[in-house]
């Protein structure tokens, strides 16, 4: 994949742990999924700050790749080595849709500091937090889904990701398969997946499957969850 400004757009690995610094403040346990195998780790969320210091401690002792999605503008740190720029397409909020004020502010800090980006056309699918923080409006008809996203890929968009964390709501398998057939975008599913349900999202064509960070929150030993999803999903 190629930016529009010639250079080569990075890739996420098949699974990334979304992580919350605020609860997941300690190196030692990234120092442990590089144990495990891991090379990449997502930080950050709705409503995270203060990312830059953790993104610092992960960089000096592990060799992993920080991937920052920030909340907006003053989340942006050039200690991370790549950010997310999840613009909304069903947000209501001039803040986060496409071309809003957070968005706009939030590109212009990442070009300030030189930092390497990733374009993402984000839907937020059901009732969450992310909802709630970004004013979205769900769209309930795969029609208008293909239609968005069709939309995002004329557009340039590498990248569209589905955020079905709503515990009364499932990922939609018909959803996946129509979007895989669309071509031209690289598909993100984010859910509470269970190792399993994650290799079933995997098998109906996501490229990448994301865990929010209350996956690992309220496991007993976060650890051996990450172990559990990178012998499911990460060794080939």
């Amino acid at each position: 994949m190629v930016r529009v400004d010639g250079g080569e757009m990075f890739e996420f690995e098949r699974y990334l742990p979304l992580l919350d610094p605020e609860k997941f403040s300690d190196v030692a346990f990234y120092e442990e999924l590089e144990k495990i195998g891991y090379r990449q780790v997502l930080l950050g969320g709705t409503g995270a700050s203060d990312l830059a210091s953790l993104a610092r401690d992960i960089k000096a002792a592990t060799g992993l790749t920080v991937v920052l999605y920030p909340a907006g503008p003053d989340s942006v740190t050039d200690a991370a080595d790549v950010v997310i720029l999840p613009d909304v397409m069903n947000s209501n909020s001039h803040f986060a849709r496409p071309f809003g004020s957070g968005s706009i502010a939030t590109a212009m800090n990442i070009a300030l500091k030189g930092i390497d980006y990733v374009p993402v056309a984000y839907f937020i699918m059901g009732n969450s937090t992310a909802r709630w923080y970004f004013d979205a409006f769900l769209i309930r008809q795969p029609k208008l889904i293909y239609a968005y996203a069709n939309y995002a890929r004329m557009l340039g968009y590498p990248y569209l990701a589905l955020d079905y964390e709503d515990p009364e709501l499932d990922i939609s398998e018909h959803v996946i398969r129509m979007l895989k057939g669309l071509g031209g975008l690289k598909l993100v599913v984010s859910d509470e997946f269970t190792p399993e349900s994650a290799a079933r999202a995997m098998e109906l064509g996501t490229d990448v499957v994301i865990t929010p960070s209350d996956v690992y929150e309220e496991a007993s030993d976060p650890v051996g969850v990450a172990a559990e999803f990178y012998r499911k999903l990460m060794r080939r």
